[in-house]
This record gives C-alpha cells, structure tokens and sequence, in this order.
C-alpha cells in the first residue's frame, strides 16, 4: 500500500491525518504557565519542525542521542518529536532525580545533545557539563545556547526524512528503583503501532479533550493523554504538575473529557470535598488509571464521585506502555481488572518451574510494540527476551472470563513464615478500609518468621488506630499478609510520576518495633 503522506511510520509525525483534516483545532491548552495558553495542530506542527530546523542546522545526525530535561510545557512537546523528525533519539530525563543518576543516563545513552531547563532543577545543567552540545531553555548558563530565541527565529517548514520504521525513535529509562535505571530503545514502529491499534479499536474523536498533569517524560503522559487525542483531533489541557484542587478545577473549568492519573492521584482528589461537591464535572466521560493498581473499592469510589465509567490498563516502558485493554466486545471491566490482552498481541502466564499456567503466573508478551531490548546490557536481553517473549517480571492472574489482575512483582516478593508475600497484595488490602487513603508496604526482619510486611498509611479519619487497621487488615485477608506494624502519617513523600516513594519512608519503618506485633 503506498504511503498517504512521506512521514507514515514516523512517530514525529504520528498525527499527520488530523494535521491535514483539522489544522485550526485546538491542539494544546497550556495552563502550566501564569498566563495560559492555547495551541492549534498546526501551531503544534509549526513548532515542532522549527526544532527540527535548529537541531539539524547544529549538525546533529539520525541515530543521535539528546537528553531533554524540561517541565511539563507545550515546548516539551515540540522539542520531543521535533528531535524525531531529524531521527534524533530523544532521551527523555526525570527532572526530580539526583545529579549522578542524570548524569548516569546521559552517559550510558550516549547522548551528543542535552536541551534543559536550568530553572527547574539546577543539577541538570552540573549533570550535562560534559555533554557536546549544550542547549538551555530560558537563563543559559556561560558555554550554552539559549534554545527558543532559535526555535522562533527558524524556518517552519521541514520535510520528512527518509526514515526507516525500525529506526529508533527514543530512548527511555526506567525508574531505577532497586539498582541502576535501565535503557531502552523504542522503535518508530513500536509506538505508532501502538497508536493506530487504539485508535482502530478503541477510536478518538475530534470533542474529545484530556487533562495531563503527569509528567511528560513518563510514559502515561504521552500513551494515554498527549498522542492519542493529538491524533484523533482532539486536545489536552496540560498543567505543569499535579495538585488535587487545581486538577479538579481544570475538569470543570475546561470541560475536560478524560482524565487519568495514578491511583495515588485519585485518592487524593476524594479527599477534597468541598470542590467535588460544587464543580461539574459532567463533561467527563472516561477516568483512567495506571502505573499502579487500584483496589475495587477506589474503583467504585472513583465511579460513584465522578459518574464516569472508570477503568486501569497495564503496560509497560518497554511495550511503549500498552499490554492489556478493555475489552472488544464491550464487556464490562471487572473495577480491580486491568482489562484484557490487547489485539496483535500474545501472553502467557508462566509458573515458578517455566510452566505455563491459567491462573497466576508471571506475564510474557509478545508484542509489536515491544522494546528491541536494553541498552548496553546484553545479559538482561538473554534472560528477559525468550522466543520473541518479553518476561516482564510482573505477577498477574486471571480469571475465567479472561480478565487479568495485577498482583506484584517478582522483585518485590519475600517471604513471611513460609508464604510468598506481594506487597501490593497488603496494600490493597489497607486501602480497602474506608479511613485509608494511601498505603505502602514493605518487608521488615522477624526472628521467627524471616520477613513480615510493615505498613505506613495516610487516614482521613483520625480517630482510627493502628490496632483497628491490623484488625481489618485479618479480617480481609489471609493471615499473613496482615501488617505487624502500621505506621501513621499525616503526608507520605511521592515520586516524580506521584507514586508514593518508598525509598523515602522506608528507613522509618524499618525502625520500626515489633514488640506486640507479632
């Protein structure tokens, strides 16, 4: 079939359809700013081929790495698929991360180009000192290039280039979380795969509009907000962060249609009921949830509050984060379910011995949009890639309808007097009481037992006791997952992608006494 337009297959021109059928939409509402903003496609499509014309005028080649640390912002977005359309690999930085995991990723990348944002985390620019090519975004340091006064002064039109589907498109890492963050490539063909098998099944229109305040460089932002309404003609309305109240009033205020975020976003959104009692929030017709998983009862609450179908996907970095989905046939979604396998795809659970197995085991897949592999690490490519089979590393069970339910990582089980213990498994079980807004779980040393999960959690209601969470806790679940310590905080700290950073309480809890928690 010959090509419709000379950039098909190419992710920096992913929405080139809606460009040609609907230029004067809106695109883009920018509230990250004092002052917002609003963006058309075509203004988008302008911006983005004017980076294109800066990066390829510095004498930067198909194949090249660039670093891009910046805040949640439309220039983001223009320097992320503007960089694509030269066949730059973007290598998209967490912003929040400490200066020698930056500067790790940089390096382990190869990156030949940074573009930062001294402003928002001034260790990106001591992160990026040994980088060739330097460009800031707003107060460049001496020995930058101060980026936009370049993008605005550059031609606005940019051919394709003869790029092949195969191809690189960008270089993401991992969080890092239990050891270095890992590389990967992600191919033309992985991600606009995944973009057009959404928009087949599952199709967006033009009146659609998203609200992403997760952070750009993360997977969720660009799956499940930016590329999908950008393709089907339709707009996101961007906030530079999260903040319950403010995300709340953006959905009223510009009539937003979808909105997502992690579980623990959401929690935090129940809790403002002042606001959820006085805004309309009628525009809404889908909420989305991912990254983490939800408990049932959130689910429902989620549902009951904002009276819109809601639903959590699973996926991946390295699958450009798609694996599962609701289903064809329109069956409902069970509210813990993480949906069904997604069309064009192959999974199999497989048990602790290599069997595979019908109920629980850990996830392979088998996908186009699967990564080609991580970066430098030829020895994890031979242990997680077997016959075309991604091993995620994930536990997952499923049910007889074929519905799939995410139940931890491999990583994270221990064991606790003889039984294999998940904490998200604990979790849920916490965030099951009505008080519980956010928990987090990890193992603690027992002399008897070897290991047994402590907790720490965020109540709305505090005349509850860590005596009656551990009594909820037996009764709602098997005996030992129940928590031998609760601990309970007025905040707990969240990651960059607002998760509840682990790292940060764990030191608190494994100080933690287990005198009477036996």
């Amino acid at each position: 079939m010959a090509m419709e337009h000379p950039g098909e297959g190419q992710l920096g021109w992913f929405y080139w359809r809606a460009l040609a059928a609907m230029p004067a939409n809106v695109a883009v509402i920018d509230i990250s700013q004092p002052s917002p903003r609003t963006y058309t496609i075509a203004d988008i499509d302008r911006l983005m081929s004017q980076v294109a014309n800066v990066l390829a005028a510095a004498g930067l080649r198909p194949g090249d790495r660039i670093g891009l640390g910046l805040s949640n912002r439309t220039e983001f977005l223009a320097a992320m698929f503007g960089a694509m359309r030269v066949g730059l690999v973007p290598v998209p930085l967490n912003i929040k991360q400490n200066e020698d995991v930056i500067s790790y990723i940089l390096s382990d990348s190869g990156a030949k180009a940074a573009l930062i944002e001294p402003a928002v985390n001034p260790r990106l620019t001591t992160a990026a000192a040994a980088i060739p090519l330097k460009f800031a975004f707003g107060d460049a340091p001496a020995g930058w290039q101060d980026f936009w006064p370049l993008v605005e002064a550059a031609s606005p039109d940019f051919s394709p280039l003869p790029l092949s589907p195969e191809a690189p498109a960008f270089h993401p890492y991992t969080s890092g979380s239990t050891g270095r963050p890992k590389g990967m490539t992600l191919t033309h063909r992985n991600t606009t795969w995944l973009i057009e098998t959404r928009q087949k099944y599952w199709p967006g229109n033009a009146s659609q509009r998203g609200l992403v305040a997760a952070p750009l460089y993360h997977k969720n932002a660009m799956t499940v907000g930016f590329k999908p309404k950008l393709r089907a003609g339709g707009s996101i309305v961007l906030m530079g962060g999260f903040n319950a109240r403010a995300y709340l009033q953006a959905i009223a205020d510009y009539r937003v249609t979808e909105a997502g975020g992690v579980p623990t976003m959401f929690s935090l959104l129940l809790k403002e009921r002042d606001l959820i009692e006085t805004l309309d929030f009628s525009s809404l017709q889908s909420l989305r949830l991912g990254s983490a998983m939800a408990h049932g009862e959130l689910m429902d609450a989620i549902a009951r509050v904002f009276r819109a179908p809601s639903a959590q996907g699973y996926g991946l970095t390295e699958t450009a984060g798609g694996c599962t989905s609701p289903p064809l046939d329109g069956q409902p979604v069970p509210p813990a379910s993480v949906g069904t396998v997604m069309p064009g795809t192959e999974v199999k659970l497989v048990g602790p011995n290599g069997e595979e197995r019908d109920d629980i085991g850990e996830f392979w897949i088998k996908s186009p949009a699967n990564t080609p592999g991580y970066h430098n690490l030829p020895e994890v490519n031979a242990e997680r890639f077997v016959n075309g089979f991604l091993r995620t590393g994930d536990i997952l069970s499923k049910d007889k309808d074929g519905f799939f339910y995410f139940e931890g990582r491999i990583d994270d089980m221990f064991n606790c007097g003889g039984e294999n213990v998940y904490p998200a498994e604990v979790e849920n079980v916490l965030l099951r009481h009505p008080a519980v807004v956010q928990a987090v779980v990890t193992p603690h040393s027992h002399p008897t037992k070897g290991e047994c999960p402590v907790a720490a959690v965020v109540l709305n209601d505090p005349t509850v006791t860590e005596a009656e969470l551990k009594a909820f806790a037996l009764a709602n679940g098997p005996a030992y997952v129940h928590p031998r310590r609760i601990l309970i905080k007025d905040v707990l700290p969240l990651t960059g992608v607002n998760k509840v950073d682990l790292r940060m309480v764990k030191p608190e809890l494994d100080a933690l006494s287990l005198e009477g928690g036996a």
